[in-house]
């Protein structure tokens, strides 16, 4: 009965009664809103830090460009060059600095030359050649002058056969001059197939259809050896080098200084038929192929977090290159590191080295030989391959744990500036801004950095937005809720202290005045939180599509993580999926607690006070 008359007396006042309703009804609403919201944020921002990366690239700025111009023998004028000229070469230490909070630290990566049993490159091996050649006649190669070939010490050429050599260009200063060569003299030389075929008066004879190729002939047995510093090691053989000058062969020519090296020049190019580039590095993710889905797995899996960072001896191969070795998944592959290189697009995508000769003008011996499980075998996607970013051909990845610290370092073959196919990072997402204030605090000019995170930033931005969007309701639900419990508790106790002065006379105690005044009290907050929960807990749902097609974020996101990524890994929970039912019950229950604890303030205030001191200042 005391429920009953409870709920009778609040109907007494409907309007009152309907308003509080509704008002607990709103706060809960905003409470229930502002809780699932929030969570739906936190939640999505949490999945999105293990889907997302970011990652960046340096590269030393170019500070300068020039012209230049060489003599084109086949057009008979000069044509002109432009090129970026760079500074000095900025080390890797200079990344090293506080505030970068790397995940995988920054620093420049070598590609290794690995030496494989079957020959893989040159078609023909006209590329690049080492032989003995007879002019038969006597003149400057300003054109293309017919030679007897000898002997050929490299490169696959018929010894007695007639080719055509040609200073074809003059150096880059602009200067031209052709270098002559005597009737009857045996020359050793480097051979290099210029793409061009022969020209001149003393190929009238011969019909332009024939495309007779045309090769540059080399002098030069010089070492290209640098150390880590990227300083050039001394070679006193390519001090005295004379540029215009050939080798002649006579008896007893392979046992002089020069002799010798001719040897080991002709062994080399043999060796770079049989090389393939390897890549130490970090993370595959530092690779921006394989990061941007340029480059994927194709067999087996990726190198795990564990095995770069503890080293382990396995290796991502390419599928043509699994093809050519007859390889598969589980399979090993014996990686005998002769050389590195900085300048890997140079050697790899565009041609061969200069030079593998040391400054001792021996091979290059191999420095480290380890087999390496095959655990993956990845292919490019995109026939582009990521421009100045590609992969080498045959490239082959390994973690860069796996060698001991710079022990390369007595075979660097080419230097490079740090460039962002060869210089990348991973730092925590979001923290771009952080990094980018870190480093101008060091003052180093010279470097510039790229950053990718698939659109993290923006959509973190929007994400941030909608949390924001979620406090508020959160912060306007709770003063709702205490603003609206203190005006109707006091309104509703308050103006029945004349019902409680008269209940308490007629013998009824403290506990049972407070039930009768308070049930009814607590069971429209009850109804009006339960409804607004509900409430809250169905608006959710538009409240964040309404949020996400207010939100802008880099395109690349669904392109690319969505379309291209791993089911398991791209799975992003929608707002249903997000929102349940726990937080707009816990929005209700903190209404109805809230609604208990203020009103049960004011009934205890209420109750304190003396029977008849309130009846009688009622009377007065």
């Amino acid at each position: 009965m005391t429920w009953y008359y409870s709920i009778k007396q609040m109907l007494r006042s409907p309007v009152k009664s309907i308003l509080f309703f509704l008002l607990a009804g709103g706060a809960a609403f905003l409470l229930a809103l502002g809780g699932n919201l929030w969570e739906i944020n936190r939640e999505m921002l949490k999945e999105f830090e293990d889907i997302f990366t970011t990652v960046g690239t340096v590269e030393q700025k170019r500070e300068q460009t020039e012209t230049t111009k060489r003599w084109d023998a086949g057009k008979g004028e000069y044509s002109y060059y432009t090129y970026n000229k760079y500074g000095e070469w900025i080390q890797n230490e200079v990344l090293d600095f506080a505030g970068a909070e790397y995940i995988l630290e920054a620093k420049q990566r070598p590609y290794f030359g690995a030496l494989i049993e079957q020959k893989i490159r040159g078609t023909g091996n006209m590329d690049i050649m080492v032989a003995e050649v007879t002019p038969t006649v006597t003149g400057a190669a300003d054109s293309s002058l017919p030679v007897r070939v000898e002997r050929v010490l490299a490169g696959e050429i018929e010894e007695g056969e007639i080719i055509y050599i040609c200073d074809h260009y003059g150096d880059d200063s602009g200067n031209y001059e052709p270098r002559k060569f005597q009737k009857g003299k045996t020359y050793i030389m480097g051979l290099h197939y210029n793409g061009i075929g022969v020209h001149g008066s003393r190929v009238e004879h011969i019909a332009a259809e024939e495309r007779i190729p045309e090769y540059e002939p080399s002098n030069s047995v010089a070492s290209s050896q640098y150390d880590l510093n990227g300083e050039k090691v001394y070679d006193a053989v390519e001090e005295a080098e004379e540029q215009e000058s050939f080798d002649v062969v006579t008896e007893g020519f392979y046992e002089t200084e020069r002799g010798k090296r001719w040897l080991e020049m002709a062994k080399s190019q043999e060796y770079q038929f049989r090389t393939i580039p390897v890549e130490p590095v970090g993370g595959t993710k530092l690779l921006l192929p394989f990061y941007q889905n340029e480059a994927k797995i194709y067999k087996g899996r990726d190198i795990t977090e564990a095995e770069y960072e503890k080293g382990k001896k396995v290796c991502l191969i390419p599928m043509e290159l699994a093809v050519f070795l007859r390889k598969e998944v589980g399979d090993s592959l014996t990686l005998p590191l002769y050389y590195a290189d900085y300048a890997p697009l140079v050697s790899y995508g565009y041609g061969y080295q200069s030079s593998l000769l040391n400054a001792d003008g021996k091979l290059y011996p191999v420095f480290h030989e380890q087999d390496y499980k095959i655990v993956g075998i990845y292919k490019v996607t995109s026939a582009l391959g990521n421009g100045d970013y590609a992969l080498a051909p045959n490239e082959v990845i390994i973690p860069w744990n796996a060698l001991p610290e710079n022990v390369w370092k007595e075979n660097i073959v080419k230097v490079s500036p740090m460039l962002g196919s060869t210089t990348s990072f991973q730092i925590p997402n979001g923290n771009i801004d952080r990094f980018m204030a870190a480093w101008e605090k060091e003052g180093v000019d010279g470097l510039e950095f790229k950053f990718y995170d698939n659109g993290y930033t923006q959509l973190k931005s929007g994400i941030e937005n909608r949390k924001l969007m979620a406090w508020i309701f959160l912060v306007s639900g709770c003063l709702l809720t205490v603003m609206i419990l203190l005006f109707f508790s006091n309104l509703f106790i308050t103006g029945q202290q004349e019902r409680i002065a008269v209940e308490r006379i007629l013998g009824r105690t403290k506990k049972q005045c407070a039930l009768s005044i308070l049930s009814g009290l607590l069971l429209l907050a009850a109804a009006g939180a339960a409804a607004g929960s509900a409430a809250g807990f169905l608006a959710t749902e538009k409240a964040v599509q309404a949020a996400e097609r207010t939100t802008e974020f880099d395109t690349t996101f669904s392109n690319t993580i969505i379309a291209q990524g791993k089911e398991e890994e791209t799975n992003i929970k929608t707002a249903e999926q997000y929102s349940d039912w726990k937080t707009p019950a816990l929005a209700g229950w903190a209404v109805l607690l809230s609604a208990a604890g203020i009103s049960g303030v004011f009934m205890r205030r209420a109750l304190k006070k003396e029977p008849l001191k309130i009846l009688g200042k009622l009377e007065e």
